[in-house]
């Protein structure tokens, strides 16, 4: 048997007995994945599970309610719909419940049963705000959520990228920054987990979601709606208390902040296992999943990009000297849709193509960790190379069954020469020629890293 301590609320109004048994069971209904696309997924495809089985863990917490992904992120309908289908259930089971405590005691009539119901409604809140915030979190302390620009990017015309990926370049180019902030919400994230200091952990996540809000609406970074579903939850954790914030913060006044007991178990295993539950949640999210980041982070990989390493000696910037197509010989324009105007090698298996051709950028969320995602411009293909055949094999990142077949030989160390058949099964000819470029956000970075 179970019993709760808590320092007692006055009694329940009946809004209030609606309000939490509506936004209970919207906590609860958007901590567990609902719909069959979830279950049905690529997880390795998504989260590379295989290689990196810690990446179970980032499959949990980003375990995205229905109407996150939808619409850009910006599915406000159908997340009104959740919050009235929470409604309608939440007053059913408030006019059931009234009906079946008709003939209990005072102290059940006085709120004895919705304080518990809270105290249960405070843990849910808690963790569906932890576990979510805690990857955004270690993914900005070791900073791999917004990466550093690529060659790629770094040789991308401004006007070719949308707001959304604007912003996250400009972001991964101040690491000092992105630390800083995923110190802020580790911070704000640890003191959520216990009760004592939740409430300093929620007025940090509203200050620390209220902007990200912001800038998702302005820049239409693609996760408005669920930053807005986080500071909703952060929000509600301080609701009951709204009345002596005021108290506090306007009048003047003194008040207490409530503070919500934990349950105390009757039986010595269960108060045992509620304390390996909370152990292992902050073993596994913070500590395990922190320290397998950490290791990704030192070892210059990112789960925004591509992790195979490329071939580090080709790495770098090459213009386009000389392009034939089915032998035919076409000079450089900044407006032919045909030739290849410039060829990135990345660090990591990526080679990019500038053409001049149309592109429609893609800004759906379900490819927001590629490279391809909110800019246009480029041709991505991942490659594999055969240094002894002399051959790059090319499959578009985009559309994985459009390949291209390169062999290439080497007059020097900047110079390419590259004869194949593309994917429109046209023979290609180009010679490519390394430029050796500095980058002034790439020197700043270097120079900040010497000084340290």
């Amino acid at each position: 048997m179970t019993t709760i301590k808590h320092q007692p609320f006055t009694k329940w109004k009946p809004y209030e007995k609606i309000a939490l048994r509506t936004f209970f069971i919207y906590a609860a209904i958007t901590i567990i994945p609902l719909t069959v696309s979830f279950y049905k997924q690529d997880f390795d495809a998504g989260f590379s599970v295989k290689n990196y089985p810690f990446r179970w863990l980032d499959v949990v917490s980003q375990n995205n309610p229905w109407f996150f992904s939808s619409q850009g992120g910006k599915n406000y309908l159908g997340w009104a719909i959740t919050l009235l289908a929470s409604f309608v259930a939440g007053l059913v089971w408030t006019l059931i419940a009234a009906q079946i405590n008709k003939n209990k005691n005072i102290l059940e009539e006085n709120g004895e049963a919705d304080n518990k119901l809270y105290n249960w409604f405070f843990i849910l809140v808690r963790y569906q705000v932890a576990l979510r915030m805690s990857w955004f979190a270690i993914a900005k302390v070791f900073p791999v959520q917004m990466p550093f620009p690529t060659i790629s990017q770094l040789n991308t015309n401004l006007g070719d990228f949308t707001p959304g990926k604007l912003y996250w370049l400009t972001t991964g180019v101040s690491p000092f920054f992105e630390v800083f902030a995923g110190i802020f919400e580790l911070v704000a994230t640890i003191l959520i987990l216990f009760r004592r200091t939740a409430t300093l952990g929620a007025l940090m996540m509203i200050a620390i979601l209220l902007p990200i809000w912001f800038v998702n609406i302005g820049y239409d970074a693609g996760v408005e709606l669920a930053s807005l579903h986080l500071l909703l939850l952060s929000l509600l954790l301080l609701a009951r208390d709204a009345g002596k914030f005021y108290d506090i913060l306007i009048k003047h006044q003194q008040a207490a902040i409530s503070y919500i007991a934990a349950p105390v178990f009757k039986q010595g295993w269960q108060r045992i296992a509620r304390l390996a539950l909370k152990v292992a949640f902050i073993f596994l999210f913070l500590l395990y999943r922190g320290y397998q980041y950490g290791q990704l982070y030192a070892n210059g990989k990112t789960f925004k990009l591509p992790l195979d390493n490329g071939i580090q000696s080709f790495a770098g910037f090459y213009n386009v000297e000389e392009f034939r197509l089915n032998n035919k010989a076409i000079p450089y324009s900044p407006t032919d849709t045909l030739r290849w105007q410039n060829v990135v090698f990345e660090k990591f298996n990526t080679i990019s193509i500038r053409v001049a051709k149309p592109f429609v950028a893609n800004t759906k969320n379900n490819i927001r960790t590629t490279e391809y995602y909110g800019n246009i411009g480029r041709l991505f293909y991942g490659y594999e190379a055969d240094t002894i055949k002399h051959r790059f094999n090319l499959a578009n990142r985009a559309d994985t069954s459009a390949k291209i077949i390169l062999n290439y030989s080497r007059p020097n160390d900047s110079t390419f020469i590259v004869t194949g058949i593309n994917e429109h099964k046209d023979s290609v000819y180009a010679v490519l020629t390394k430029i050796n470029k500095k980058y002034p956000l790439e020197q700043k970075r270097k120079s900040s890293a010497a000084s340290e």
